[in-house]
Parts: structure tokens; sequence; C-alpha cells
């Protein structure tokens, strides 16, 4: 429930529970009734402008839905009008020089998508693929019928980035072809690609990250695995127009999970969420420099790797696992059996367990 609705109606009964609204002035005379019930504290000044910033956004996006619903040009130019007369008050209540003098929307009443490189004549201005979400936007994608999937998506963003961060507990051939295309010529036009990764379980394949290094990126590995369980899925897309964006999610980089398997990814904006994306930058930056990711270069390592995929296959006996390319997944019955057998080792410590199905 946002300040608005909050603030509709002085006869409607606040719901109890967690708020984290501005106290309006309709807000302030709905809760003095209930005064002896309700918690408030002072706006932080440590954020307080994050919060009215919001508060105003929410009376902004109600100001400008009331010029009208339509999808004419009239409309638009009502809206635009009533955007510019709203910024010209912000600059004249503001300190000086708080604002940009610059900051009304032009006469034009369009949004720059893009900016080509400079073409070699006689070649045409060339622009990248977009996204199928406005790159101002979140969303999560899951696969479905009739819904982009998740390699495509990425390959969009890829063809976008100048730089990308992929943080990945298993990476898979197959998967990594999906977006190898788009690697390449983020690596021709002088982009930079990094990789963390894991020889957890021994599902990764060597092959993967030796193609990565022959792509150009910059590859880490942890070897140590019984310390170092990354189970994260993550990319990172920055671009020097700042307009970053990232996914997180179930889906590491196989094809089954890029192109149709049941898995759920959210993808984070930073015009929406700043802050997010710069807690992922920070993390991402503090496991690059963690002596458990060792820099990968297959002349050196390739051998180092094959043997510790090897040992992780093996499991703590001396049976071999051979890990098949297919991602198998259990069914319902037995993830909830799967989950039962592992508290009885990781929470009581009792590794003689016998299932009966």
């Amino acid at each position: 429930m946002n300040t608005a609705r909050a603030d509709s109606s002085d006869a409607e009964e606040l719901a109890p529970g967690l708020y984290e609204h501005v106290v309006t002035a309709g807000l302030d005379r709905r809760l003095r009734p209930i005064e002896a019930r309700v918690r408030r504290v002072r706006l932080d000044p440590a954020d307080a402008h994050e919060v009215l910033a919001r508060h105003l956004a929410a009376l902004v996006r109600q100001a400008l839905r009331s010029v009208g619903h339509g999808e004419d040009a009239e409309t638009v130019a009502r809206q635009v009008e009533l955007a510019n007369r709203i910024a010209a008050a912000i600059a004249d209540l503001a300190p000086p020089n708080a604002t940009d003098p610059d900051a009304l929307v032009a006469a034009s009443h369009d949004l720059l998508h893009a900016i080509a490189p400079p073409p070699r004549p006689p070649e045409l201005p060339s622009f990248p693929p977009r996204p199928s979400v406005p790159m101002s936007t979140s969303a999560l994608f899951v696969n479905g019928p009739g819904q982009p999937n998740l390699g495509t998506e990425l390959r969009h963003e890829i063809a976008s980035a100048d730089r990308v961060d992929l943080l990945c507990a298993f990476i898979r051939f197959e998967g990594l072809r999906v977006v190898e295309q788009e690697l390449r010529e983020l690596a021709r036009r002088g982009g930079q690609v990094r990789v963390l990764t894991t020889t957890y379980r021994g599902v990764t394949q060597r092959k993967a990250l030796d193609r990565l290094v022959d792509l150009g990126a910059q590859v880490r590995v942890s070897f140590e695995t019984r310390t170092t369980r990354l189970h994260a899925k993550a990319w990172l897309f920055r671009r020097n127009t700042e307009l970053d964006s990232a996914y997180v999610g179930s889906s590491n980089l196989s094809r089954t999970a890029l192109l149709d398997g049941l898995e759920w990814n959210v993808r984070l904006s930073a015009i929406e969420q700043p802050h997010l994306i710069e807690a992922f930058a920070l993390t991402f930056e503090q496991y690059w420099h963690d002596s458990d990711f060792e820099p990968y270069d297959p002349a050196r390592d390739g051998d180092r790797l094959d043997q510790a995929l090897a040992r992780e296959q093996r499991g703590p006996g001396d049976q071999t696992i051979e890990i098949a390319p297919l991602e198998v997944s259990p069914w319902r019955f037995q993830a909830e059996i799967l989950d039962e057998l592992e508290a009885e080792r990781t929470v009581h410590d009792r590794w003689h367990n016998l299932v009966v199905m």
C-alpha cells in the first residue's frame, strides 16, 4: 500500500502490520485516534532524501496519470507540459545550482535509445539489439511459454555491454555455446569479461573454461570446495552509459537452464535498484580478490582442473560418479526425501540412513 492510498479515506481503517510510509498531513490525521498503538520513527538524515524522493515520485506518477491515459500525441503533450511545470517548480524552490536548468523535457517528446559508434564509410551506423524488457525496468524470467527465455535476454545484454561479470557455480560447454558469439563480439570491440566458478561436484567442464579463456575472458576457479561452496548464479552487465543491469537467479551456465528449464531469474536495473547493482559489484570484487579463487590458465592449470573435477565426481568414497551432461531434477516426493536425508546428515550428524521407496 502506497502513501497515496494510505491517505485516501479518513473513514477507512488502517490494517495492523508493518508500514514504511512518509507521514503526510492526511495520514497523520488518521493515526491520531489510534496513536497508542502506532510506532513512528524520525526520518533518518542519512537516507531522508531517498525516502522523500519515493514519496514525491508516487505523487508525480499519480498526477501524470490524471492528465489522461490516451495513446495519442495530445495526451503525451499534456503529460510533458505537467512534467516540465513540476521540474520548473523544483528548480525555483531548490538551492542554487541544485538542479540542472536543462532538465526540462525537449519539445520533440522522445527518448534516446542508443548512440552508435562512428561507422566506417560506406557502412551505416549499427545499433545493438535491445532486451525485451526496457533497460530501466526490472523483470522476472521463468522460461515460460510465450515468454522470452533467459538465453535470448543474456545475448542481448552482452551485445550492448562494455564489461561483463559472471558468478556461476557450474559452467557447461553447451550452455556457453548459447552466448559464445556475443562474448566473442564483446572481446572484439574491446570489452572485458570476468568469470568466477568452482569445481564443486565436478559439474563444470574444462572445455567450457578453456573456451572462455580463448574468447578473452579472465577466469578464476575455486578448487577447494570443502570451504568454498559457491551456489550463486548471477550476471552483471556494465555499460559506459551507466545503464547497468544484472541477473540473479537459479540458472547455471547450461543449455537447459538458459533455454527451457524451469528456472527463475530476476533482472535488476541500475535505474530502479542502483543500491543492489552496487552491492553486486562490491561483492563480486571481494570474491575476485579472494585467494580461494585462483586465476585459471589452461596451459598451466588444465591438469590440475581435470584432477579436481575427477576428485569431486568420485565423492567422499572411492566409487566414481559419472556426471552426465543432462540436468536431472528430482520429483517433488523425491526432493522431500532428499531434504530429510540432508537434515539427518548435516543437523543430526547421522550418516547411516536407510531410504525405503
